[in-house]
């Protein structure tokens, strides 16, 4: 945005915003913030104010902007101090791509006034919060300490000062035309490249204003860049667990290690046993005949013990170790399930179409509650309605397959779609979705049902481009969820699998 521009879109702001009232504040982009607001005739406007190098400006929005799980810094500072302001004015500098936002919060009596002042200044664009009484900056998104600005120091609690004049281009320094000669608008270059222009002609695209104009540009350009940042958001927590869990299981199968060694020993204490007449205390070591191989094995001793106490210790950590065996094994399938679950999720997210779909997902994730231990089976109500967390397909016999959307769409399909006689299906080892093939009125699934959901599970799978894979068919009876569960996570008790490749499916 050059000067004129971001000039004639503060000044349609300033006729439309003041009276507003500040009623949630985003940062869906590193750079970038949000103003939800509320406005005086009614109606919600979204105010973007960003000072991305590239992509630095201020406008209305309708573009549906992701709220992510977790707000940065600076965007819990504005959520404490700016959030619940009364909008008084917005100005942009005469000579200067600068704009700011005046604005006060508070009972009556006490009201504070605050700035919040957009600097696009290419690589120093900056967000500057400050107090509208004392002049000191509260906070802002980019810290500028001296030794890195040289003349200008950005930090909170100093006085704020305007960026210094630089020597600026013609073009940036053009008045606003005359009302009868504006005419905002989006023009194409030689190049194609598309901009914001005050004077469109018939040939460009016009609009009513240069908010809405900036508005079509931008949103054209940020469709991906905000579908990818909210991906990486609600991602990294889910790939952080995944992380965690794999060290998990790194010393689950040490211990496994570990405790498979002291099983083994039973067959030294057996051996020991037989030769008990020859040991004496002292010794470190004694040769027998192991009668399995009909070779000489060596049992390490204890020289502080006698021959029966290290018989009994030998036998006691061989105990030890089958009882920790057990513990180990169960541990290992908690964790591998819990695992498997969260790499469904995973793709889920990656998988997701638009920015709904991903906040349904984090919505899920932050709202979870602990589920019981209990099994999937009849006695849980089968939903009538239709519904968004599942697609459903016709087979070539014309039973029905469903398709979870995501964790949620997972859980929702075994607890309440699926009755006894239904199949589950999954790519083992492989992240997906599951799919539930229906029952056909006390008919048994007939293969070409069967080969149709295996493909379907391996469609919507990680798995779709590695051909031929392995598919899970389970029972509905034998699947469970263990306590506390995340969404979707199950237990297969008893499985059979078949090998699939992803068939082309219409999911219009």
């Amino acid at each position: 945005m050059n000067l004129a521009i971001l000039q004639l879109v503060a000044q349609e702001l300033n006729e439309s915003l003041p009276g507003a009232f500040v009623n949630k504040i985003h940062q869906p982009l590193p750079r970038e913030i949000v103003l939800r607001m509320r406005a005086r005739g009614g109606g919600e406007k979204k105010l973007v104010l960003s000072a991305d190098p590239q992509l630095g400006r201020i406008h209305l929005t309708s573009m549906k902007i992701p709220n992510p799980p977790r707000p940065p810094k600076f965007c819990a500072f504005l959520r404490a101090h700016f959030q619940g302001a009364i909008i008084d004015a917005i100005s942009a500098a005469e000579d200067d791509r600068v704009v700011t936002i005046c604005g006060s919060r508070g009972p009556s009596g006490d009201r504070s006034e605050r700035r919040l002042i957009l600097e696009l200044l290419g690589r120093d664009s900056n967000i500057v919060l400050v107090d509208g009484l004392t002049g000191k900056i509260m906070n802002c998104l980019h810290h500028i300490p001296e030794k890195e600005s040289g003349s200008r120091i950005v930090l909170p609690g100093m006085t704020y000062e305007p960026p210094p004049k630089r020597g600026r281009s013609a073009e940036s320094l053009k008045p606003i035309p005359a009302q009868g000669e504006l005419s905002p608008g989006i023009t194409a270059g030689p190049n194609g490249k598309r901009k914001l222009t005050l004077c469109a002609t018939p040939t460009d695209e016009c609009f009513d204003s240069m908010n809405a104009a900036a508005d079509e540009l931008f949103t054209t350009k940020l469709g991906s860049i905000l579908l990818d940042e909210f991906r990486r958001e609600i991602g990294a927590p889910i790939k952080a667990r995944i992380g965690s869990l794999e060290r998990r299981l790194t010393k689950i199968e040490a211990d496994q290690k570990r405790l498979r060694a002291f099983v083994e020993r039973l067959h030294e204490g057996e051996l020991l046993k037989a030769n008990l007449k020859n040991a004496r205390r002292g010794m470190t070591g004694m040769d027998v005949m192991d009668w399995d191989t009909g070779q000489n094995r060596t049992i390490t001793l204890d020289p502080a013990l006698s021959p029966i106490q290290n018989m009994e210790r030998i036998f006691k950590k061989s105990s030890k170790g089958k009882r920790g065996e057990k513990a180990v094994r169960e541990r290992l399938t908690v964790t591998l399930d819990e695992k498997r679950a969260l790499e469904d999720l995973l793709f889920f997210v990656y998988e997701a179409a638009d920015i709904a779909e991903l906040e349904g997902i984090a919505n899920e994730l932050q709202s979870r509650k602990p589920a019981e231990s209990r099994p999937f089976n009849s006695r849980h109500p089968v939903g009538r309605e239709e519904s968004n967390l599942f697609r459903s397909l016709h087979t070539p016999s014309g039973g029905t397959v469903l398709v979870g959307k995501s964790g949620k769409g997972n859980e929702f399909l075994i607890r309440k779609k699926a009755r006894k006689g239904d199949l589950w299906f999954h790519v083992k080892g492989v992240a997906g979705a599951h799919v539930l093939l229906k029952e056909k009125k006390g008919e048994p699934p007939c293969n070409d049902d069967m080969e149709f959901a295996a493909g379907v599970a391996v469609h919507f799978s990680k798995g779709r481009d590695k051909g031929k894979v392995e598919v899970m068919i389970a029972d509905v009876g034998d699947l469970g969820h263990p306590k506390g569960g995340i969404p979707g996570q199950v237990t297969v008790r008893s499985y059979r699998t078949i090998l699939s490749e992803g068939i082309s499916v219409d999911i219009a």
